[in-house]
């Protein structure tokens, strides 16, 4: 109960700072669109136990949450680390074992590509491999014992994202894992107990930084620059101050990178 009360804490937060980003205006006041450089998320997932195996026969569906951080390396093809928790409880004690409540961790790495619909909507796809553990939890009748499962999960993860600022999006995400468990088991059980497959529904909040370094100066605004430098900042609109803000900004990254291929 804590950890649902913690998750619905978390999402208020993400939710109250992601509508004030979304205030602010959605793209650089000069038109320009930069690309994603790199990307935190935050998000909290609806998880459901399938497959014929103690994973799906044994567990309710269960919530948790997560967190990523990706870098763009190449044209939109990213890498990144992902770590998230899920809750279950146990819904069959015949067929997992005697515990009451069930919590996973994932760690994994993966590679993906952010395909840009416009500049508004996107559409991600990765593939991840890494670590996972299963933690059983008996109540006080069952004997109040801790268990560990260990495993590797393979976990394919797909978004539709939609842009709330340059800073800030909002995303729908199922995904697919595969959890390959290292659980020594009689014979008689079969292939029971060596995998479980879990399918994910998530939402979440993306945290965008992008690079300005790929839009380049314009004539026109090298123009609009030293107008809006030679008039009296009071008397520039709050539109015109923020188009002077960029404009400064671009220049000081172009006269850096000028300064480093000297």
């Amino acid at each position: 109960m804590k950890s649902i009360i913690k998750i619905a804490a978390l999402t208020s937060l993400l939710l109250s700072t992601a509508l004030s980003h979304s205030q602010e205006a959605r793209r650089d006041p000069l038109g320009a669109f930069p690309d994603r450089s790199f990307a935190a998320d935050l998000y909290i997932q609806s998880a459901m136990p399938s497959g014929d195996n103690f994973i799906g026969n044994g567990l309710s569906n269960g919530i948790g949450f997560g967190v990523r951080l990706q870098q763009d390396v190449y044209k939109n093809i990213y890498v990144g680390g992902s770590l998230t928790q899920d809750f279950f409880d146990v819904e069959d004690t015949q067929v997992i074992g005697e515990f009451s409540k069930t919590s996973k961790f994932n760690a994994y790495l993966f590679a993906g590509y952010d395909y840009v619909l416009d500049t508004d909507w996107n559409i991600t796809a990765d593939v991840g491999y890494g670590y996972s553990q299963n933690k059983n939890k008996q109540d006080l009748l069952q004997g109040s014992g801790r268990f560990r499962d260990t495993g590797n999960v393979l976990r394919l993860t797909t978004s539709l994202e939609y842009a709330l600022s340059l800073g800030v999006s909002v995303y729908v995400s199922p995904s697919f894992e595969k959890v390959f468990y290292n659980i020594n088991t009689a014979p008689a059980l079969g292939n029971d107990f060596d995998t479980g497959n879990y399918f994910n529904l998530a939402l979440g909040f993306r945290f965008n930084s992008r690079d300005y370094n790929n839009i380049a100066l314009e004539k026109s605004e090298n123009q609009k620059l030293q107008e809006l430098q030679s008039r009296n900042r009071e008397d520039l609109s709050i539109k015109e101050k923020r188009t002077l803000y960029f404009l400064k900004k671009r220049e000081a990254k172009k006269k850096r990178r000028e300064r480093r291929n000297q």
